[in-house]
């Protein structure tokens, strides 16, 4: 991880949950663990209760801080990030919502409860450390640039196509980019510009693109070539 826009997306598209600080009435600090989902800029969306204290403090005060780490044993010698902005209750279009419900875990049992809302991080800044003795600040880089919309249109079909006909494919990227065998079925959870992401039993996967896809056909193309680089490495 360095600083560039894509690296620092690319370590958030590919961690699921993390630690949120805010700031109660008092001004003390209060922090709680959330799962979170990324939409296709690379935004991050969290979904709260309305029971939860975090949700109340941020609707007092909505600065925050969003930490996510690479979990090991030595966490200093690992990468992790913190994200600072401000976190507001959104109202996603149906593309999105049917996005982050797949990629929030458990987020579907929730969709129907009156008290679960939607919320972004708008980033302002951002606090980086690849390991010891690699750091430093970006500000406001997260968020990629141009027009994705033909893309959030179309992945929901894409993904149920994947899901649907696809399944021998969805079993090799697991084994060879995933470096294991899967020990429950694959199935692909979102697709985005830059990647992919596997769910088999309660582990996930994030598969980057080696360049972004600009359209959906894209897509197709880039997975067709994952497919053969994968049964390639079984020969």
């Amino acid at each position: 991880m360095d600083a560039s826009a894509g690296s620092l997306r690319g370590f958030l598209r590919g961690h699921y949950q993390g630690a949120i600080a805010v700031l109660a009435p008092d001004g003390s600090p209060y922090t709680a663990v959330v799962h979170y989902a990324c939409d296709h800029y690379g935004v991050p969306y969290f979904l709260f209760s309305n029971l939860a204290v975090h949700q109340q403090y941020l609707h007092k005060d909505p600065r925050a801080s969003f930490l996510l780490w690479e979990p090991g044993d030595d966490l200093m010698e690992l990468p992790r990030m913190a994200l600072q902005g401000e976190i507001h209750r959104v109202h996603p279009d149906p593309a999105l919502e049917g996005r982050l419900l797949c990629l929030l875990p458990g987020a579907d049992g929730y969709r129907d409860m009156p008290d679960f809302h939607f919320y972004r991080l708008d980033v302002k800044r951002i606090r980086w450390i690849a390991g010891f003795g690699s750091m430093g600040w970006a500000e406001e880089v997260i968020r990629m640039p141009g027009d994705l919309r033909e893309l959030e249109l179309a992945e929901a079909g894409a993904v149920a196509h994947m899901n649907a006909d696809h399944g021998e494919n969805l079993r090799d990227y697991w084994r060879h980019f995933g470096g294991e065998k899967a020990d429950a079925p694959v199935r692909m959870l979102a697709l985005d510009a830059e990647g992919a992401d596997l769910q088999a039993g309660s582990k996930r996967l994030r598969l980057p693109f080696s360049a972004p896809v600009q359209e959906p056909k894209g897509w197709r193309q880039v997975l067709v070539d994952m497919a053969r680089q994968a049964r390639g490495s079984q020969a």
